[in-house]
């Protein structure tokens, strides 16, 4: 191993990044030690865990962690490795049945709450003490995500979450299901991917056709706890306009096509029936109201018919999304009603990739039964089209990740709308650097 000089690497006073901090295998093997191993993270929905017996693996870099439902209401999360030989007990997802784990090597058997109830020839052992259980991972649940952290002695749950629990209650995420959930490899170090959706910054070089229904320049950054938060300024919620980068006057553009390219580009974010709803309002023009408040009154309409929640929002909040950055590898624009989550996590120990997961939630209407989403993988990005937008951020990064390995000097990063990421690497140091 190459001599590994930490401090050269950790953030400085004039925000500079180490390209390394990117590139560097041993970085990353610090950042397993004393990262990974001390954070919270999501290791699934709820609902992909609905019944008791149900079973989820989450990996993070060579750990294997396995949440189980072992009761209505009770979900624990084990070290997913059998006490005799070290077997790994499951593999993705799926469900136990008779209750019970099975190892499937030499047969020894747990129950769901972890206990070993079945040894195979028990007498040719030594004694085996009477309370044997699988090694227990702290988990906990919030938002209807469920959360695992390896460190005994980290924070609770919604103490290392805060403020975000406040902020994001009146969604009421832990009442959304899974419509979709995809997942890809992406060859780039984790904070790539995760920068490339936690600032506004890239919007004018990387999807340029999106600048005449969009406002990249009114977006509001902040720091919140550990996490970090951006979203549109509130006089910027009550106004239809293209990016001032445009250089467009009031009367230069139309109103009402950029609500509809804003609500076909964003597709995932709204529902099928929203465009009705814009061509019924652009067709009946009024002089009392502003074609944004008579949609945003309309879409509240919209969403109470389906049941969502709609009491805990202004009407301007109704098409501005939070994007909320939960550190360290969850991002995602939440809108009343619907939401696009990333999780993005080291490759196994490789620097150099990263797993994407992407669920796309939604409220579940009231006269329907909720069908299980199951996984779709791609272990190339390029199987699939992922539309033009993200198809664009994809590409950038297998771009970045080659560029980050130059010996050229450090990351230069812009203070305002580039300082989520720089917060998100100072707090990184801060568990690097930590007791």
């Amino acid at each position: 191993m190459r001599d590994f000089d930490l401090d050269s690497l950790l953030m400085r006073d004039d925000d500079v990044v180490a390209r390394a901090r990117y590139t560097s295998a041993e970085f990353a093997a610090l950042e397993f030690e004393r990262l990974w191993a001390r954070v919270w993270q999501v290791a699934c929905r709820e609902e992909e865990i609905s019944e008791v017996g149900d079973f989820c693996e989450y990996l993070i870099g060579d750990q294997s962690i396995l949440v189980v439902r072992s009761a209505p209401d009770v979900v624990r999360a084990y070290h997913n490795t059998c006490l005799h030989r070290g077997t790994r007990l499951a593999e993705g997802d799926g469900h136990f049945d008779d209750e019970c784990i099975r190892c499937r090597y030499h047969a020894w058997r747990y129950d769901l709450g972890g206990k070993l109830i079945d040894v195979v020839d028990p007498e040719e052992f030594a004694p085996m003490p009477e309370e044997v259980c699988l090694g227990q991972v702290r988990v906990d649940r919030w938002g209807g995500f469920v959360w695992v952290c390896l460190d005994p002695a980290a924070l609770p749950l919604l103490e290392y979450l805060e403020p975000l629990p406040a902020l994001l209650a009146p969604y009421h995420l832990d009442r959304m299901r899974i419509r979709a959930y995809l997942s890809t490899i992406l060859p780039a170090n984790w904070k790539v991917v995760v920068d490339a959706f936690n600032e506004g910054y890239h919007v004018q070089g990387t999807h340029p056709q999106i600048l005449p229904w969009t406002d990249d320049v009114s977006l509001d950054y902040e720091p919140l706890g550990i996490h970090s938060h951006y979203g549109r300024l509130t006089n910027a919620r009550r106004t239809l306009r293209p990016s001032p980068r445009l250089g467009l006057a009031d009367g230069e553009y139309d109103e009402g096509e950029i609500l509809a390219k804003f609500v076909e580009g964003l597709g995932g974010l709204f529902y099928d029936d929203e465009r009705a709803l814009i061509d019924e309002i652009r067709s009946t023009p009024s002089s009392d109201e502003t074609l944004l408040s008579r949609y945003q009154k309309g879409r509240r309409q919209l969403l109470a018919t389906r049941g969502v929640a709609v009491d805990g929002f202004a009407d301007d909040q109704l098409t501005s999304a939070d994007d909320v950055f939960f550190f360290p590898n969850m991002v995602g624009p939440i809108y009343p009603g619907t939401g696009i989550v990333f999780r993005v996590r080291p490759n196994g120990l490789d620097p150099d990739s990263s797993i994407k997961d992407t669920w796309f939630l939604e409220w579940p209407r009231q006269d329907t039964v909720p069908k299980r989403a199951r996984r779709r993988f791609y272990p190339d990005w390029t199987e699939r089209d992922w539309g033009l937008i993200t198809n664009q951020d994809y590409s950038n990064m297998e771009h970045v990740q080659i560029g980050m390995k130059s010996r050229g000097p450090g990351l230069r990063l812009n203070r305002r709308q580039e300082s989520n990421i720089l917060h998100m690497h100072r707090m990184i140091d801060r568990y690097l650097t930590g007791p």
